[in-house]
Protein backbone atom coordinates (compact mmCIF):
# COMPACT_ATOMS: atom_id res chain seq x y z
CA UNK A 1 0.00 0.00 0.00
CA UNK A 2 0.68 3.97 -0.39
CA UNK A 3 -0.43 6.70 0.60
CA UNK A 4 -1.21 9.48 -1.62
CA UNK A 5 -2.58 13.22 -0.73
CA UNK A 6 -4.68 11.90 2.80
CA UNK A 7 -6.02 8.52 0.74
CA UNK A 8 -5.09 4.90 0.26
CA UNK A 9 -3.60 3.08 -2.54
CA UNK A 10 -2.58 -0.34 -3.27
CA UNK A 11 1.06 -0.72 -4.80
CA UNK A 12 -0.25 -0.80 -8.12
CA UNK A 13 -2.05 2.61 -7.57
CA UNK A 14 -5.50 1.07 -7.35
CA UNK A 15 -7.60 3.48 -4.88
CA UNK A 16 -8.20 2.02 -1.64
CA UNK A 17 -12.32 1.80 -1.11
CA UNK A 18 -13.16 4.93 0.16
CA UNK A 19 -16.54 6.24 1.60
CA UNK A 20 -16.00 9.68 3.24
CA UNK A 21 -17.89 10.28 6.81
CA UNK A 22 -19.27 13.83 7.01
CA UNK A 23 -18.69 13.20 10.46
CA UNK A 24 -15.46 15.35 10.84
CA UNK A 25 -12.95 18.00 12.02
CA UNK A 26 -10.44 20.19 10.98
CA UNK A 27 -6.70 19.45 9.91
CA UNK A 28 -5.37 16.65 11.79
CA UNK A 29 -1.51 16.54 12.14
CA UNK A 30 -1.36 13.01 13.55
CA UNK A 31 1.18 11.21 15.85
CA UNK A 32 -0.51 8.61 17.48
CA UNK A 33 -2.47 5.54 16.50
CA UNK A 34 -5.70 4.37 18.22
CA UNK A 35 -6.88 0.79 17.61
CA UNK A 36 -10.95 0.39 18.09
CA UNK A 37 -13.50 -2.61 17.16
CA UNK A 38 -16.69 -1.65 16.31
CA UNK A 39 -19.16 -3.93 18.24
CA UNK A 40 -21.08 -4.29 15.23
CA UNK A 41 -22.98 -7.04 13.31
CA UNK A 42 -20.79 -6.96 10.02
CA UNK A 43 -18.60 -4.53 7.92
CA UNK A 44 -21.47 -3.05 5.66
CA UNK A 45 -23.35 -1.97 9.22
CA UNK A 46 -19.93 -0.05 10.16
CA UNK A 47 -19.56 1.52 6.96
CA UNK A 48 -23.17 2.92 7.42
CA UNK A 49 -23.23 4.20 10.50
CA UNK A 50 -20.11 5.63 10.37
CA UNK A 51 -20.90 7.62 7.58
CA UNK A 52 -24.33 9.14 8.71
CA UNK A 53 -24.19 12.11 9.83
CA UNK A 54 -26.76 11.20 12.55
CA UNK A 55 -24.36 8.55 14.08
CA UNK A 56 -21.48 11.61 15.19
CA UNK A 57 -19.15 8.71 15.01
CA UNK A 58 -16.23 8.36 12.13
CA UNK A 59 -12.73 6.75 11.84
CA UNK A 60 -10.32 7.09 9.02
CA UNK A 61 -10.16 3.03 8.63
CA UNK A 62 -12.65 0.05 8.75
CA UNK A 63 -10.51 -3.24 8.00
CA UNK A 64 -12.92 -6.32 8.19
CA UNK A 65 -12.57 -9.44 8.72
CA UNK A 66 -11.21 -11.23 6.14
CA UNK A 67 -8.49 -7.98 5.52
CA UNK A 68 -10.35 -5.74 3.71
CA UNK A 69 -9.56 -2.20 3.56
CA UNK A 70 -11.90 0.73 3.67
CA UNK A 71 -11.29 4.69 4.28
CA UNK A 72 -13.62 6.80 5.52
CA UNK A 73 -11.70 9.71 6.41
CA UNK A 74 -8.40 11.56 4.75
CA UNK A 75 -5.83 11.15 7.22
CA UNK A 76 -5.21 14.71 7.35
CA UNK A 77 -8.50 15.62 8.68
CA UNK A 78 -9.95 14.99 11.94
CA UNK A 79 -12.28 11.63 12.56
CA UNK A 80 -14.53 11.49 15.75
CA UNK A 81 -13.39 7.64 17.26
CA UNK A 82 -11.73 8.61 20.17
CA UNK A 83 -14.21 11.00 22.37
CA UNK A 84 -13.69 11.49 25.92
CA UNK A 85 -9.58 10.37 25.90
CA UNK A 86 -6.54 11.33 27.55
CA UNK A 87 -3.02 9.82 27.37
CA UNK A 88 0.27 11.72 28.87
CA UNK A 89 -1.22 14.53 29.97
CA UNK A 90 -2.84 15.41 26.41
CA UNK A 91 -6.98 15.10 26.16
CA UNK A 92 -9.54 14.84 23.33
CA UNK A 93 -7.37 12.68 21.48
CA UNK A 94 -9.12 12.91 17.83
CA UNK A 95 -6.88 15.68 17.47
CA UNK A 96 -3.72 13.76 17.64
CA UNK A 97 -4.53 10.39 16.45
CA UNK A 98 -6.03 8.33 13.45
CA UNK A 99 -8.41 5.73 14.27
CA UNK A 100 -8.63 2.44 13.20
CA UNK A 101 -11.58 0.43 13.75
CA UNK A 102 -11.62 -3.52 13.40
CA UNK A 103 -14.71 -5.39 12.29
CA UNK A 104 -15.64 -7.58 15.42
CA UNK A 105 -19.32 -7.72 17.80
CA UNK A 106 -17.15 -6.72 20.58
CA UNK A 107 -18.10 -7.70 24.16
CA UNK A 108 -20.45 -10.57 24.81
CA UNK A 109 -22.55 -11.73 27.43
CA UNK A 110 -23.25 -14.92 29.07
CA UNK A 111 -27.41 -15.31 28.99
CA UNK A 112 -28.68 -18.93 29.26
CA UNK A 113 -25.02 -20.63 28.96
CA UNK A 114 -24.59 -18.87 25.03
CA UNK A 115 -22.41 -15.64 24.62
CA UNK A 116 -24.68 -13.48 23.14
CA UNK A 117 -23.80 -9.66 21.87
CA UNK A 118 -25.35 -6.04 22.43
CA UNK A 119 -26.95 -5.98 19.59
CA UNK A 120 -28.63 -10.06 20.34
CA UNK A 121 -26.48 -12.21 17.94
CA UNK A 122 -25.47 -15.26 19.66
CA UNK A 123 -21.71 -16.50 19.15
CA UNK A 124 -20.46 -20.13 19.94
CA UNK A 125 -18.01 -20.70 22.14
CA UNK A 126 -15.10 -21.76 19.40
CA UNK A 127 -13.27 -18.52 19.05
CA UNK A 128 -14.90 -16.34 21.66
CA UNK A 129 -11.91 -15.27 24.49
CA UNK A 130 -13.57 -16.03 27.95
CA UNK A 131 -11.43 -13.51 30.09
CA UNK A 132 -11.80 -10.16 32.14
CA UNK A 133 -10.69 -6.81 30.40
CA UNK A 134 -7.68 -5.45 32.04
CA UNK A 135 -9.67 -2.69 33.76
CA UNK A 136 -12.38 -4.79 34.11
CA UNK A 137 -13.33 -7.50 37.29
CA UNK A 138 -16.38 -9.66 35.41
CA UNK A 139 -15.64 -12.40 32.80
CA UNK A 140 -16.68 -11.65 29.83
CA UNK A 141 -16.73 -13.63 25.98
CA UNK A 142 -14.43 -11.55 23.23
CA UNK A 143 -14.80 -12.59 20.16
CA UNK A 144 -11.23 -13.40 18.24
CA UNK A 145 -9.68 -11.25 15.43
CA UNK A 146 -8.51 -13.35 12.38
CA UNK A 147 -5.17 -13.44 11.60
CA UNK A 148 -5.88 -11.77 8.20
CA UNK A 149 -7.61 -8.97 9.90
CA UNK A 150 -4.15 -8.76 12.55
CA UNK A 151 -1.92 -8.96 9.44
CA UNK A 152 -3.89 -6.26 7.51
CA UNK A 153 -4.29 -3.74 10.58
CA UNK A 154 -0.29 -4.37 10.68
CA UNK A 155 0.75 -3.88 7.66
CA UNK A 156 -1.44 -0.44 7.77
CA UNK A 157 -0.18 0.33 10.49
CA UNK A 158 3.94 0.45 9.95
CA UNK A 159 2.79 2.57 6.39
CA UNK A 160 0.86 5.08 8.65
CA UNK A 161 3.82 5.26 10.95
CA UNK A 162 6.39 5.34 8.84
CA UNK A 163 4.72 8.17 6.61
CA UNK A 164 3.22 10.05 9.57
CA UNK A 165 5.51 9.70 11.98
CA UNK A 166 4.07 8.01 14.56
CA UNK A 167 4.86 7.73 18.01
CA UNK A 168 2.17 5.84 19.87
CA UNK A 169 0.19 2.76 19.44
CA UNK A 170 -2.67 2.45 22.21
CA UNK A 171 -6.07 0.80 22.67
CA UNK A 172 -9.10 2.87 22.76
CA UNK A 173 -9.47 1.10 26.48
CA UNK A 174 -6.15 2.68 26.97
CA UNK A 175 -7.19 6.21 26.63
CA UNK A 176 -10.83 6.13 27.74
CA UNK A 177 -10.46 3.16 30.47
CA UNK A 178 -13.43 1.69 32.06
CA UNK A 179 -15.15 4.56 29.51
CA UNK A 180 -14.74 1.96 26.24
CA UNK A 181 -13.65 -1.55 25.96
CA UNK A 182 -11.77 -1.66 22.67
CA UNK A 183 -10.16 -3.56 20.86
CA UNK A 184 -10.46 -5.89 24.27
CA UNK A 185 -8.49 -8.66 25.51
CA UNK A 186 -8.64 -10.80 22.65
CA UNK A 187 -6.92 -8.46 20.32
CA UNK A 188 -2.58 -7.90 20.96
CA UNK A 189 -2.03 -4.89 21.25
CA UNK A 190 1.57 -5.91 22.90
CA UNK A 191 2.77 -8.27 20.26
CA UNK A 192 0.52 -5.96 17.45
CA UNK A 193 2.83 -2.81 18.68
CA UNK A 194 5.94 -5.01 18.77
CA UNK A 195 5.84 -5.96 15.48
CA UNK A 196 4.79 -2.69 13.81
CA UNK A 197 8.04 -1.28 15.41
CA UNK A 198 9.98 -4.43 14.13
CA UNK A 199 8.85 -3.96 10.57
CA UNK A 200 9.20 -0.01 10.69
CA UNK A 201 13.13 -0.36 12.25
CA UNK A 202 13.93 -3.16 9.49
CA UNK A 203 12.55 -1.23 6.61
CA UNK A 204 14.18 1.56 7.53
CA UNK A 205 16.88 -0.05 7.71
CA UNK A 206 16.74 -1.46 4.58
CA UNK A 207 15.12 0.87 2.40
CA UNK A 208 12.89 -1.61 1.68
CA UNK A 209 9.13 -2.88 2.73
CA UNK A 210 9.71 -5.45 5.05
CA UNK A 211 8.35 -8.52 4.81
CA UNK A 212 5.68 -10.24 7.80
CA UNK A 213 7.63 -12.37 10.24
CA UNK A 214 8.45 -15.27 9.73
CA UNK A 215 7.54 -16.20 13.63
CA UNK A 216 4.00 -17.75 14.25
CA UNK A 217 1.12 -15.28 14.14
CA UNK A 218 0.53 -13.61 17.75
CA UNK A 219 -2.24 -15.29 19.64
CA UNK A 220 -5.30 -13.95 18.92
CA UNK A 221 -6.84 -14.68 21.81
Amino acid sequence: MKINNFHLYQDDGTPIPFFPSPNIGGTLTPDMLIIHFTAGANEAGAIAWMTDPKSQVSSHILIGKQGAITQLVQFNRIAWHAGTSAWKGRTALNRYAIGIELDNPGQLKCISNQWVSSFKQVYPDEGVLEAKHKFGTEIYGWPEFPAVQIESATALAVLLVQTYKLTEIVGHDDVAPRRKWDPGPAFPIDDFKTEVMRRVAESNNTGQKPPPSNKPSPPVG
